[in-house]
């Protein structure tokens, strides 16, 4: 009851819906109260880390801290870094390599920006800036 008044309190009431309507337990549901308070998240903002389950991407990223850093130091990196990337419309699979990656990001941006029009370019690939600049 505490939880309610002092931080669910926080957020609107449109919020307060979505929470209940798409969460089933009451720890996760906290864990995207919180989440949304300390973001600022707008509904659909925190609609869409619902359904894309940000909770279970946090701390996630791929690391080589337990390789590179003692123990204790390294499981405190990996928490600290997320994964916020959800890339589900690539449909690459898991033995994608990050060539792979790269060129279907690249592929969706050159389409995207076809559909902007006139007035937008797209300099390159890993377009490297000159000295000075």
């Amino acid at each position: 009851m505490e939880f309610v008044q002092e931080v669910l309190a926080q957020l609107p009431w449109y919020h307060q819906i979505a929470l209940l309507d798409k969460i089933k337990t009451q720890n996760e549901r906290e864990w995207y109260v919180k989440a949304a308070i300390e973001h600022g998240w707008s509904r659909n903002v925190l609609v869409h880390q619902i359904e894309t389950e940000l909770h279970k991407r946090q701390g996630a990223a791929l690391t080589n801290f337990n390789k590179t850093l003692p123990a204790a130091q390294a499981e405190i990196a990996q928490q600290l870094i997320k994964d916020p990337c959800v890339l589900d419309f690539m449909t690459l699979d898991a033995d994608a390599k990050e060539r792979d990656l790269e060129n279907a990001l690249v592929a969706h941006v050159q389409k995207f920006m076809m559909e902007l029009g006139k007035g937008f370019a797209f300099i390159g690939r890993q377009h490297r800036r000159g000295s000075g600049h």
